[in-house]
């Protein structure tokens, strides 16, 4: 049971290390720059996947936003309850269709969606590439 208690530790740590820094980018202004922290990393998003017990990456719906997706934002961090809530990030392929498969994902997109993760059945945080939030696309003809 210490083991256990011991993984949640670690991981709600990393976890306040993601908002930490997410909260960085969007709260840190400059007098002469602004916001000139979130303007050079070009979002205010740290995208992560959840592992959960059993090793499989953590899948999340939401019905009303027609969101199913393996790609999170954190928003909030409820350490007693051991909960945590994340924004639903859509991922789209080169052809900017919506997409599950993490091999086609070019770029992932914000979403309203929220929901609340159970942390005792979450064992590891994958960090995502941000420049995913950010990536645009030019298909040019072959021609």
């Amino acid at each position: 049971m210490k083991n256990e208690q011991r993984k949640q530790s670690f991981l709600c740590e990393a976890l306040e290390d993601i908002k930490t820094f997410q909260d960085l980018l969007t709260t840190s202004w400059s007098k002469y720059y602004g916001h000139l922290l979130m303007k050079i990393v070009g979002s205010d998003t740290i995208p992560f996947c959840l592992i959960t017990t059993e090793g499989t990456i953590l899948s999340l719906s939401n019905a009303t936003a027609q969101i199913e997706t393996t790609y999170f934002r954190l928003e909030g961090i409820e350490k007693q309850s051991r909960h945590i809530t994340v924004s639903l990030l859509r991922a789209f392929d080169l052809e900017d269709n919506e997409t599950n498969m993490m091999k086609e994902v070019v770029r992932l997109e914000k979403s309203l969606a929220k929901a609340t993760v159970d942390l005792r059945y979450i064992t590891a945080i994958q960090l995502l590439d941000p420049d995913l939030l950010v990536r645009k696309f030019y298909v040019e003809s072959k021609w």
